[in-house]
């Protein structure tokens, strides 16, 4: 398959598989006193209520920084589909008497069941923050405290909020991962990968080698690969961590594309057509050859690891229309997932073990692409999006409550694992999102 022909194809996407650098020293969040929860699950039942109170000043010139924390920890509450962060403008409560505490009556009285407050100073270290999280079924003592310091406000809010995410689930949370996409026209040869936070804030360039660069993966330690057109050949590139230059790992004639990392991070599954044919291959970070996967006449693309790195989804057009499949990482035979529809691409599985769904975007009888998901024991299929344009390109969040895509309604958007809460969080053109570890 020659270049031109791949990027008329180029839909037939790739997979995420990712780790995140972070930074700047911080206090450990504690629970205060003994370790209980008040567990919640979002989405399938009513949305745990949380006022998230305005930041409280010490000094001067931080009302930016204090405003920044609340807005973005609100936005952050927002996005991941656990929580109804209620509107400041409901609260009864005396906020410049209550200060970092609270009457828990006044705040239960506007539905809230849990509050968060904080105090934000500036010092030698930069912004001092003090939060606190009150969880008002066990009264007024914070059942969340944390003393955490920087220069940068939205990493605090990040911060502070995945803490609230662990104490209520105790799972990680997702808010300083990013993005990476595609970004450009591929018909005028002017396309560029770039990253972003999770929420699109702060987007940056990353990708500096020709004019078309397209389908990016997350890989370890910040790394990143994606294919570009430099050398007017479809070639895998990577990008080992932040500042770092690009170096082209996979060269073969024809097609290196779809890159996809194993969950730990030693492997990429790609797709090869070195012999003339799109097969999947499995090569390690230096573009080495480990084994040839698929033996097959038809084209089979778009790899993604299973959590357990023991098997890989991808895509494949033997039955006749472009379907999502499943085999063994270490090669053997495919099993169809997919039957309904003939045109589903650009699987994407989901990285929670107890969860076997792989994401997918499907193209209807009227030709709209929406994202749908597929049980990989039992092949049930769910649709997440309808009647809301055109939706592609599904990547799961490493805690795999959320799914990030691109939408013909503009940018990038988020949803939760069944389809609700979808929130613009990236009004530019872009594409093939890829969300890291």
């Amino acid at each position: 398959m020659n270049a031109s022909l791949w990027l008329r194809r180029c839909g037939m996407a790739t997979a995420v598989a990712a780790a995140c650098w972070v930074g700047v020293r911080s206090s450990a969040a504690q629970p205060v006193g003994a370790r209980q929860y008040t567990e919640i699950a979002g989405s399938g039942q009513t949305l745990y209520r949380i006022a998230v109170a305005p930041v409280v000043r010490s000094g001067a010139g931080v009302d930016a920084d204090a405003l920044a924390l609340q807005q973005v920890l609100a936005r952050d509450l927002t996005l991941i589909g656990l929580f109804k962060v209620l509107s400041t403008r409901g609260f009864l409560a005396d906020l410049s008497a209550e200060g970092t505490g609270l009457d828990p009556q006044r705040w239960a009285d506007v539905g809230a069941q849990a509050v968060v407050k904080a105090r934000v100073s500036r010092g030698a270290g930069g912004l001092q923050v003090e939060w606190y999280l009150y969880d008002l079924g066990r009264g007024a003592t914070p059942v969340l405290l944390r003393r955490d310091a920087g220069p940068n406000a939205r990493r605090l809010a990040h911060r502070f909020g995945d803490a609230i995410v662990t104490y209520f689930t105790r799972e990680p949370g997702i808010f300083l991962t990013r993005l990476a996409f595609a970004a450009g026209s591929a018909r005028r040869g002017l396309s560029q990968i770039y990253v972003s936070d999770y929420d699109g804030y702060g987007v940056q360039l990353v990708s500096r080698t020709g004019q078309q660069n397209l389908l990016p993966a997350w890989g370890p330690g910040g790394g990143l690969i994606y294919t570009s057109l430099l050398w007017n050949n479809p070639d895998l590139f990577l990008i080992r961590g932040p500042g770092a230059r690009a170096q082209r790992i996979s060269r073969q004639p024809g097609l290196n594309t779809g890159g996809a990392w194993s969950p730990d991070g030693q492997r990429i599954a790609v797709t090869l057509s070195k012999d003339g044919n799109a097969e999947l291959y499995v090569i390690d970070p230096s573009g080495h050859i480990l084994r040839r996967l698929t033996y097959d006449p038809a084209i089979d693309t778009s790899p993604t690891w299973s959590p357990d790195g023991t098997r890989i989804a991808f895509v494949s057009d033997r039955g006749g229309s472009p379907q999502v499949y499943v085999m063994s990482s270490a090669g053997g035979a495919a099993r169809r997932l997919t039957f309904a529809g003939s045109y589903n691409q650009e699987p994407d599985w989901c990285p929670r073990r107890e969860t076997p769904l792989v994401a997918f975007t499907g193209r209807d009888e009227r030709g709209a692409y929406d994202i749908f998901t597929v049980n990989v024991m039992n092949g049930e299929v769910a649709r997440l999006t309808q009647g809301q344009g055109s939706n592609k390109s599904p990547a799961w969040a490493p805690n795999g409550r959320l799914l990030a895509f691109s939408s013909s309604r503009g940018g990038l958007w988020l949803m939760t694992a069944d389809g609700l809460n979808q929130q613009q969080v990236f009004r530019g053109e872009a594409r093939t999102p890829a969300w890291s570890r």
